[in-house]
């Protein structure tokens, strides 16, 4: 079920606080893909053998998603646990792409089809490419919903319409920035078959999450004990610069 989301923050764009939210959000996204890279790989991989196979294409979107959840790093899934996630999802995933892949494929048609023609028809050419994007981004959100959310075919569309509607700005240039990531890598062909469709699940779930108001638990983040200790310079695990400045003490304190 999609939560009960008051926040209302981030409806407009043009806020500093805005722009810094969607940057730490996008990048968060990115360590996400880091934090679980052998994981996430072989999850990608998978990803593109079920899309050439079409029929467990749909599923294995939502499964995708639910390993890029940055909340599994509490517990990290196994592999097995992506093919038991396409079977759980499988009629809920087909649902949510037969109502939105047929409108995607449809507007693009239609923009290859009258682009640089004569017909009066061409005048239409920029709205049904700004359509593509919208259905785009609330087909990658419905997919993130059912993944993170548990939700059913109709919370799903209306979590990601809540999305689009409280944060129309970050989410058309969220869906532009994957785009661009997309064919960056889509140039380098190696890296968008092992990393793409791991890094499009992880940011979309970030700002996915962020948007519900759901809290995602960094498990590296100092607890507040820890942080206090810090501040008052109490540094049980100060890691390899302060074990280099113990030896030099030891050696100066030899000579």
């Amino acid at each position: 079920m999609v939560p009960a989301v008051t926040v209302v923050q981030g409806t407009s764009f043009g806020k500093n606080g805005d722009k810094v939210r969607f940057a730490k959000l996008f990048l968060r996204g990115l360590k996400d893909v880091y934090d679980q890279f052998v994981l996430l790989m072989m999850v990608s991989v998978l990803w593109w053998v079920c899309v050439l196979l079409i029929v467990p294409g749909p599923p294995a979107t939502v499964a995708l998603f639910r390993m890029a959840d940055p909340r599994n790093q509490s517990e990290l899934p196994e592999l097995r646990d992506f093919f038991r996630i396409i079977g759980e999802s499988f009629r809920t995933a087909w649902a949510v792409a037969a109502l939105t892949l047929p409108v995607i494929l449809v507007l693009l048609w239609n923009t290859l089809f009258f682009q640089g023609g004569a017909s009066w028809f061409t005048i239409l050419v920029p709205l049904w490419i700004v359509m593509v994007f919208i259905a785009l981004i609330l087909m990658l959100y419905a997919f993130a919903t059912v993944a993170t959310m548990e939700s059913g075919v109709r919370n799903a569309f209306r979590g990601a319409t809540f999305l689009m509607v409280m944060r129309p700005f970050s989410s058309g240039l969220l869906i532009i920035i994957v785009f661009v990531v997309m064919v960056l890598l889509a140039a380098l062909v190696l890296p968008l078959i092992l990393f793409g469709p791991a890094i499009m699940a992880s940011v979309i779930n970030r700002f996915a999450l962020d948007g519900f108001d759901v809290e995602v638990i960094d498990p590296n983040r100092p607890t507040q004990e820890r942080s206090t200790e810090q501040s008052r310079g109490i540094n049980h695990d100060d890691g390899m610069k302060g074990w280099i400045g113990r030896v030099r003490g030891e050696r100066r304190g030899t000579r």
